[in-house]
C-alpha cells in the first residue's frame, strides 16, 4: 500500500492536500534532548538573550498571566519559561505542515505502535478542522507534528485547549496574540497533576543508601530523587510538579530546563556545580555501549541509544560487577572499562 492508498483507506478529508515528506523520517530519531547532556541542554536553551526576553514578555502580559495563575494554579514565570524553550516566544512556530508530518508518521514510522500514535493524531486533527472550523492545512509545527506558541499535539488541544477568553474557540496559533496558547498551557499541567503549592526541583543532599535505579524523573513515579550525574555530583529531590513538565515534554532535561528558566526570570537563579571529569558520553557511544553490554550478558532489552530504565539497569549491573559506585551514570571511564573487558 503506497502513501495515497493509505490516506484514502482512513477516508481523511485532506486527502487531496498531505504530502509525504522523506525529510520528516530522518528527524525522529534525534530530539535535542536525547543527544546533549543536561549541562550543554541548558547552556543551549537556558542563555542571557533568551532570559531577557522572557522577563519582557512577563512585563507586557503581566496581568493576563495573573489570571492565567489564578484559574489554573501554574506561575507566569513556569509558562514563560514553557514558551521560551518551545518556540522561542512564539518566533520559531516550525516549518513542517502539521497534515504532512502527521500523515507521514503515520504511514512510514517505524513500528506499528508508533504509527498507531501518529494515526491517531492525524484523526485528531482532522476533527479540529470539521468540528473547531480551524484551516488545519496552513498550520506548521516541528516534524513530529506538534504546533501553536507552546507546541501541542492535536490529540492534547482537543483535550486541554483553554481560550483565555471561554467563548471562543481557542487559538493556539494567533501570532498576534499568544494568549490562547499559554492559557492553554496552564491549563494542561493543571490536569497533569501540577499543584499550587507544590515546587519543580530543589537541591538536596544525597540520601543514605540511595538506590541509583529507583532514581530520576520519569512517568510512573509523582515525587522522589534524581541525580543526573550519577553519585558524584549535585542530587535533587523532585515533586507532582516535576513529573507534570515531564508529561508535558518527556525528558528531565527538559524539566531541568524549565526549572532553571523559570527560576531565572524568578530573579532567583539556581546554580548548578558542573562535576569535572564524568562527561556523558554520547548518544552514538551509548548504542555502542548497549551492543557491549548485551555480548557481556546484560540485557538492554534493545540498542536505540538512548538511557533508558533497562540501560541503566544493565550499567548498574556490569558497575557492581567491577567494583564501581552503581549508580547507572555511562560517564567516559566506565565506557572505557567496559570496552576494555574481553569477549566471552
Amino acid at each position: 500500500m503506497n502513501f495515497n492508498e493509505f490516506l484514502k483507506k482512513e477516508a481523511l478529508s485532506f486527502i487531496d492536500t498531505a504530502c509525504f515528506n522523506h525529510e520528516i523520517l530522518s528527524k525522529d530519531k534525534m530530539q535535542t534532548e536525547h543527544l546533549l547532556s543536561l549541562q550543554k541542554y541548558v547552556e543551549k536553551i537556558v542563555t542571557e538573550r533568551r532570559i531577557d526576553a522572557g522577563k519582557e514578555k512577563l512585563k507586557i502580559w503581566e496581568k493576563q498571566l495573573k489570571k492565567i495563575q489564578k484559574d489554573w494554579g501554574v506561575p507566569p514565570e513556569v509558562i514563560i519559561a514553557i514558551w521560551g524553550i518551545e518556540t522561542n516566544f512564539g518566533e520559531i512556530l516550525g516549518k513542517y505542515r502539521v497534515i504532512d508530518s502527521l500523515a507521514t508518521l503515520a504511514f512510514a514510522a517505524k513500528g506499528e505502535r508508533r504509527r498507531a500514535l501518529f494515526k491517531s493524531e492525524l484523526l485528531a486533527l482532522e476533527t479540529i478542522k470539521n468540528k473547531k472550523g480551524i484551516e488545519v492545512e496552513s498550520l506548521v509545527g516541528s516534524w513530529a507534528g506538534a504546533s501553536g506558541h507552546t507546541q501541542f499535539m492535536p490529540t492534547t488541544y482537543l483535550k486541554f485547549s483553554a481560550s483565555f477568553e471561554s467563548k471562543n474557540v481557542p487559538n493556539i496559533w494567533n501570532k498576534e496574540s499568544p494568549l490562547d496558547a499559554l492559557s492553554s498551557t496552564a491549563c494542561y499541567l493543571k490536569n497533569l497533576g501540577w499543584v499550587r503549592e507544590g515546587f519543580i526541583l530543589k537541591k538536596a543532599i544525597k540520601p543514605k543508601n540511595i538506590d541509583y535505579l529507583e532514581t530520576g524523573i520519569n512517568l510512573t513515579v509523582e515525587n522522589g530523587f534524581t541525580a543526573p550525574f550519577g553519585h558524584s555530583g549535585p542530587h535533587f529531590k523532585f515533586d507532582k510538579n516535576a513529573s507534570a513538565i515531564f508529561h508535558y515534554n518527556r525528558s528531565e532535561l527538559y524539566v531541568f530546563g524549565v526549572w532553571l528558566f523559570s527560576s531565572a526570570l524568578q530573579s532567583m537563579p539556581q546554580k548548578i556545580l558542573w562535576p569535572k571529569n564524568r562527561e556523558q558520553i554520547s548518544s552514538s557511544e551509548i548504542l555502542v555501549m548497549q551492543e557491549r553490554l548485551m555480548l557481556l550478558g546484560y540485557d538492554t532489552f534493545g540498542v536505540d541509544g538512548k538511557l533508558g530504565v533497562n540501560t541503566k539497569k544493565a550499567l548498574i549491573g556490569f558497575q557492581k560487577a567491577v567494583g564501581q559506585m552503581p549508580d547507572g551514570y555511562p560517564d567516559r571511564l566506565i565506557f572505557k572499562k567496559l570496552l576494555s573487558q574481553p569477549s566471552p
